[in-house]
């Protein structure tokens, strides 16, 4: 992950029209079954090709996918429509992250603002790299937006060092494997970054990173979507998008959590 991929440049007009980076897909909020359904699909074929026994649970939704502080990202391609990544993000805003079951945090991410990311997975591909990078940023920019400090996640070796390169440290001092109930009983690396902090060590170190995440407007990474213009619309038709914004609990068929 050295090497950013290019994204998409359109020259504005002369004035102070923002300057925009297109991409090849659309990164949005999964915010009905079927969206749902297409990211479940993706999650359980990259993870059956590591982990065929948690791939198999994966093809279906988890009770963590409708937990109330949970949203679900989803990349799309504006070509196709096909879905090529995903990502889930949880905050302990209600209540503790799901990671701590299994490995309690120190002391010093006692009460912060957290979010944990997991089941990251994207189709293989020469647009995977560019994909995973704009799933972070979408991450990255939903957490600023809920006043999130730190970010958590489990990790498999050798994908650790992705995460390594997007300016994750270690959580504990051992840096030593843990298995967590949610990953098919596979040791993970417990890391952890801080936001203001990983954005200033990339300015330092003139990280590539850096202007793909925070300098560039990429107006396909689509996640404050339904925020967008809401002056506009009349206030019935307001009132009826927001009641039926959240079909997703009545039409996607759940079974039981599943921890190992």
């Amino acid at each position: 992950m050295k090497t950013i991929p290019n994204s998409t440049a359109i020259a504005s007009v002369a004035g102070t029209t923002a300057r925009q980076y297109t991409l090849p897909f659309r990164v949005r909020i999964v915010r009905n079954g079927e969206q749902l359904t297409r990211a479940v699909e993706i999650r359980a074929q990259a993870y059956s090709k590591h982990i065929p026994t948690l791939g198999e649970i994966l093809a279906r939704p988890e009770q963590d996918d409708l937990d109330t502080s949970a949203l679900v990202f989803l990349a799309e391609s504006k070509k196709t429509g096909d879905s090529l990544g995903t990502l889930r993000v949880q905050t302990n805003f209600d209540h503790p992250l799901p990671i701590e079951q299994y490995a309690p945090l120190p002391e010093e991410y006692h009460q912060l603002p957290m979010a944990e990311v997991s089941r990251l997975a994207v189709r293989a591909g020469n647009s995977g790299n560019l994909v995973k990078l704009a799933l972070f940023k979408a991450l990255h920019r939903y957490c600023l937006a809920k006043q999130i400090q730190c970010i958590v996640i489990g990790a498999r070796p050798p994908l650790d060092r992705d995460y390594m390169a997007l300016g994750f440290k270690d959580v504990f001092p051992d840096k030593q494997l843990r298995v967590l109930g949610s990953t098919g009983g596979i040791a993970h690396r417990i890391l952890s970054a801080d936001l203001i902090d990983s954005e200033r060590a990339w300015i330092e170190a003139r990280h590539p990173l850096y202007d793909f995440m925070s300098r560039r407007f990429h107006p396909d990474i689509e996640i404050f979507a339904s925020v967008s213009n809401m002056w506009t619309q009349p206030r019935a038709s307001s009132d009826t998008n927001r009641r039926a914004a959240d079909p997703i609990r009545a039409d996607v068929n759940l079974p039981g959590k599943h921890n190992d």
